[in-house]
């Protein structure tokens, strides 16, 4: 291969491998996606200061803690807290340990993702829930009948009624809420487990959850958020503005999903999974030909084209200065196709009053031969 096509190839990006679907975890199946979204301040306090080898810094996604033979334990102030259930509290179905502790994680998921506004709340009503999914029972002071201190078990039915409302309604703005595609550096697989939203900046991770599960029915497992600041800029009147447009102020949240998500034109997935089963890129080619034959993209596509052109054919460059590439090209081109213009005016004038004194000086001559 010579060195003219190694080059051209190289500057190609590496295919991406299929995305693997992780491990089913004990809580969700999108724990080691949210392990990957970490924020970069979080990677790098826990670079820094490293937490103990027997302690898991994020125990709603470390599958090591789910495992009796790896010793480790909950962070200080989950653990204080599963003590101080276990230690007010009674299973009557027995279990050992790590079966509590993986309840106790699983209740503690389910209510860190529920929709905040309905009952219980607080510290006790969140207790109550937890002892319902780990299957136990409260233990409580009487003061009559059988002896005074004596704890007597509660059952945890007489609570209150987790779909009763007691939070007050909200009705959300005009506000826009753009699903967009989640970022894959080059040469790594896509991550299907989690969905990338484009909200308003003063929207809530607590908003997102209820909106998303309120209207179409989707149930998160986690959210991580992060503010884009737009760009700085002075106006013509020398006004200090932040721009709009792709450079607008805006807020970007990832949410893990318990299903996969693919979109239908994801052909990197495809080419990826065809390599990886031996039939190349037959698959890709095949959603792509269903595709065209469904929605017309690429017709669309011209249609655009052309609506874009005829749209801006009457236009032209008005400001003083050619900042822009492309208006200073069209603009060249334009001044290139007036001087032609002149150029081709002055040639045919000069032809027309060449052939006008031709036609006297011929008329001349055939006087002189008569």
């Amino acid at each position: 291969m010579s060195r003219v096509i190694r080059r051209a190839f190289s500057a190609f990006p590496p295919r991406a491998g299929p995305s693997s679907l992780p491990a089913p975890a004990t809580l969700f199946p999108s724990a080691s996606s949210a392990t990957s979204t970490l924020p970069q301040s979080v990677r790098r306090r826990r670079a820094e200061h490293p937490p103990h080898p027997q302690s898991a810094p994020s125990p709603l996604s470390d599958p090591e803690l789910h495992d009796p033979s790896s010793g480790k334990r909950f962070p200080l102030e989950l653990e204080k807290d599963y003590r101080d259930l276990i230690s007010s509290s009674e299973f009557p179905d027995g279990g050992d340990d790590a079966q509590l502790r993986g309840l106790f994680l699983k209740g503690t998921a389910e209510w860190k993702s529920r929709v905040r506004g309905f009952a219980p709340r607080g510290r006790t009503g969140r207790h109550e829930y937890l002892l319902g999914v780990m299957g136990g029972q409260k233990l409580t002071s009487s003061h009559g009948g059988e002896g005074e201190g004596e704890p007597t078990p509660t059952s945890t039915s007489a609570s209150a009624d987790p779909n009763q409302i007691v939070g007050q309604r909200i009705y959300l703005p005009n506000i826009q809420i753009r699903l967009m595609r989640n970022h894959t550096p080059p040469g790594q697989s896509y991550d299907p487990f989690i969905a990338t939203f484009r909200i308003p900046p003063s929207m809530t991770k607590t908003d997102l959850r209820s909106y998303l599960l309120a209207v179409y029915n989707l149930k998160v497992t986690f959210i991580r958020t992060d503010n884009y600041i737009g760009e700085v800029g002075r106006s013509r009147t020398g006004e200090i503005k932040r721009k709009g447009g792709s450079s607008n102020t805006y807020k970007r949240a990832v949410v893990g999903l318990n299903e996969p998500f693919h979109y239908p034109d994801d052909m990197e997935e495809l080419y990826a999974q065809g390599a990886k089963s031996g039939k190349g890129d037959e698959p890709a080619l095949a959603r792509d030909k269903w595709l065209e034959q469904n929605y017309s993209l690429r017709t669309s596509e011209e249609m655009r084209k052309r609506a874009m052109f005829k749209y801006y054919k009457g236009s032209r460059w008005r400001s003083r200065t050619h900042a822009n590439l492309g208006n200073t090209v069209k603009e060249i081109m334009k001044r290139r196709k007036e001087r032609e213009d002149k150029v081709t005016e002055e040639v045919k004038r000069r032809y027309a009053l060449v052939s006008q004194a031709s036609v006297p000086a011929e008329g001349e001559q055939v006087a002189q031969a008569a």
